[in-house]
């Protein structure tokens, strides 16, 4: 078939196909209405809930775009009683600043996916083009198993694009870890830190033996959460493929790390949300979701030798040990002056007792200098700590040395993208993404050489 017929007969398909938009914002449904019309859909519109369960009831519509927030019957309440009505037709919310609990109640009551608002056009068509064409001409009037939307696109992402090099070869075998994933996909709103751009974050579970993969919204490639696709490490982690980049990585890394997942796909708009500035509320999320065991095998990496990187000043150590400890210390001018704490990585509740709450932060001097270098544009008064001459001016402390536990925590989480936690003691002073990543490129290179 040629490209032009095949664009007809998905035109023609889709002409048969009702979509329903609900959103109070009439500019809105405007602009929806007129970009679907023009792809060929039947579009009706409403202005809240209760007209939209009465279009539901008498047009059965074929796909619903439903935003969140409207006065009245909010989106929550006006999707659980869409799917009372008609449980297999599949919702989609719309939103500008929903929060994870709310993200987390659409999940549960049926929701498939969520559009962010300002929307994204060509994403907005994307999404409800694949949702629209799940099912063919002659199954119209059979009852699509839209509940498994989700899961057969990541299925088919992962036999097609999915790397699931950790797997391969799982050399310095320690302890025997189970595999996990997240119970369900979640979605995380926020904005990102360096950036500045308001950033979103959908978390799907994969497959045992897949890894950590991160993605973007809208794109085909997936990159594997692993140091040899490091792209940069100044100020903070990001990872690449092609065009396709997850940047500020480490604090989510460290939260996955802590709470044993080994397989997850991360769709994010090039960058982590930086959420409050510490990993706080990824553990949140894990905990909500819940996380689940899965069949087959996985090791740490026992590390056989000392190696280190660095000297001075400045460096960084990992030994052979019975578990993961990071022995960090810091030093600055005061009022920070000489931090120094011990951690051992032994679950997620000493994780997120004492380090997950520890956020990144900055120095007032150095504020100006970053920002002209296009980093921190996304800086605000709640997502990071600003430190003066007198102390954090912006918040107060949430530890007397939170500074080097945040230090510990970007190293739990860059130490983590070789796929497998690691086993061993690990002494740092004065060090940063670079160094993490230098020492695990090091570590890395061992397991090569057994390959």
């Amino acid at each position: 078939m040629s490209k032009a017929a095949h664009c007809e007969s998905t035109r023609s398909h889709l002409a048969n196909k009702t979509v329903l938009i609900v959103d109070d914002e009439a500019s809105i449904r405007k602009t929806l209405e007129g970009i679907l019309a023009d792809e060929g859909i039947s579009v009706v519109s409403a202005p809240d809930g209760e007209t939209a369960l009465e279009q539901v009831r008498t047009l059965q519509p074929h796909l619903v775009l439903l935003d969140i927030w409207m006065p009245g019957m909010d989106g929550l309440e006006t999707l659980s009683k869409i799917k009372d009505i008609s449980p297999h037709t599949p919702v989609v919310m719309i939103s500008g600043h929903a929060n994870i609990s709310t993200a987390l109640a659409a999940t549960k009551r049926g929701a498939i996916d969520f559009l962010e608002k300002p929307l994204d056009l060509t994403s907005t068509i994307k999404l409800v083009h694949t949702i629209l064409q799940q099912d063919t001409p002659d199954q119209l009037n059979q009852a699509p198993q839209w509940e498994a939307l989700s899961e057969s696109t990541t299925a088919n992402r992962k036999a097609s694009e999915i790397n699931p090099l950790v797997f391969k070869a799982q050399h310095l075998q320690g302890r025997a870890l189970k595999q996990k994933t997240i119970a369900h996909p979640a979605i995380l709103y926020g904005q990102g830190l360096h950036s500045g751009k308001k950033s979103g974050l959908i978390l799907e579970p994969l497959p045992a033996n897949s890894g950590i993969h991160f993605a973007g919204v809208s794109e085909s490639t997936v990159v594997p959460a692993h140091v040899d696709f490091v792209e940069s490490t100044g100020f903070a982690t990001t990872v690449r493929l092609g065009q396709t980049q997850a940047g500020t990585i480490e604090h989510l890394m460290s939260a996955l790390c802590a709470y044993g997942i080994s397989n997850l796909l991360i769709k994010c708009n090039g960058e982590v949300p930086v959420m409050d500035g510490s990993a706080l509320e990824f553990c949140r999320l894990f905990d909500n979701v819940g996380v689940t065991e899965q069949e087959g095998s996985w090791y740490e990496i026992a590390v056989p030798e000392t190696i280190q990187v660095g000297d001075g000043k400045e460096w960084i150590r990992i030994e052979p040990a019975d578990e993961l400890t990071i022995d960090y210390t810091l030093r600055y001018p005061e009022p920070v002056g000489e931090q120094h704490f011990t951690f051992t990585l032994s679950d997620p509740e000493s994780y997120r007792r004492e380090i997950a709450p520890s956020r990144t932060f900055s120095f007032v001097k150095d504020v100006g200098q970053l920002q002209k270098a296009g980093l921190a544009l996304g800086g605000r008064f709640d997502n990071f700590l600003l430190i003066g001459s007198e102390g954090a001016i912006n918040d107060s402390w949430r530890f007397p040395n939170e500074p080097v536990r945040h230090k510990i925590l970007d190293a739990i989480g860059d130490l983590y993208l070789l796929g497998r936690p690691l086993r061993g003691k690990i002494t740092a002073c004065m060090t940063g993404h670079s160094d993490n990543i230098q020492l695990l490129s090091r570590v890395g290179a061992l397991l090569k050489a057994l390959s």
